[in-house]
């Protein structure tokens, strides 16, 4: 097997071309796409894969695969209360479950669609 003489990292050494391969493979990142995340009726937070709070409505650019997105299922305004309803990918619905799998490999609009499920301004009474 002939050898090779790599910098990777500033690290120099003797590789074989198939480790020198394996190596270059691994710094390339991988391919990202563009995901617009949106709410309706109201602007809230999703969660990314348990560690990105993102408020709607945005654009991020994520990794092609497997990602999962987190409703928040309290509400950012305090006369109306609403309830998380559905994911639509696209428009069109996929899941009722506030926390869902999505197997990203093209441009995507995800939206999480909520409902009113109480109304009304409450008066505060004093002990």
């Amino acid at each position: 097997m002939k050898k090779a003489v790599a910098v990777v990292g500033g690290i120099a050494g003797l590789v074989g071309l198939v480790g020198l391969g394996w190596l270059i493979s691994r710094a390339v990142a991988k391919p990202s796409v563009q995901v617009a995340l949106q709410s309706h009726p109201i602007r809230t937070i999703l969660l990314i894969d348990d560690k990105i709070e993102v408020a709607t409505p945005r654009t991020i650019a994520l990794t092609k695969g497997r990602h999962k997105f987190s409703a928040v299922t309290k509400s950012p305004d305090l006369t109306l209360t609403y309830s998380f309803q559905k994911w639509l990918i696209n428009g069109a619905t996929i899941s009722h479950n506030p926390i869902i799998e999505i197997n990203i490999t093209r441009p995507t609009t995800i939206t999480a669609k909520y409902m009113v499920s109480e109304a009304g301004i409450y008066p505060i009474i004093p002990a």
